[in-house]
């Protein structure tokens, strides 16, 4: 590129300029996180997924802007093991969680869980809807 000594000069000044400049915040920004778990749910029941009969607007725009994780493989066949192994990332027999009523849905009180990390990471949490993973405190 060929410049010109003013060109130059004017380009030096801007870059030296955006080089002393600092963001006047020192609070940390941290993204939303909304995790959504689904019994029964077929990868085409929402209009993001190319369902055509129901419209799902709301999910939608969430996919669209968000982060979508869809590899996760399931440890059990039922959901409350399932869910503790998402919310601990370790197999659910490890967790206590082997079945899904009568006190077999229990993760284990000393078990570590997405929760609990999002919570030491300074984040307000909370569950809706279906739970199974034992006695919410």
């Amino acid at each position: 590129m060929n410049l010109n000594k003013h060109t130059f000069a004017l380009l030096m000044l801007l870059i030296a300029a955006l080089a002393g400049c600092q963001l006047k915040t020192s609070e940390k920004i941290q993204p939303n996180i909304v995790l959504i778990l689904v019994d029964d749910y077929g990868y085409a029941d929402i209009s993001f997924e190319g369902n055509t009969q129901i419209k799902t607007p709301a999910i939608d725009k969430i996919a669209q802007e968000g982060v979508r994780f869809t590899n996760f493989y399931q440890s059990a066949g039922a959901c409350a093991p399932t869910r503790a192994s998402l919310l601990t990332g370790r197999y659910h027999l490890r967790t206590g969680v082997w079945g899904v009523h009568w006190g077999r849905d229990y993760i284990a009180a000393n078990e570590t869980t997405f929760a609990d990390l999002a919570k030491e990471a300074g984040y307000a949490t909370g569950t809706f809807g279906k739970w199974h993973n034992g006695i919410s405190a």
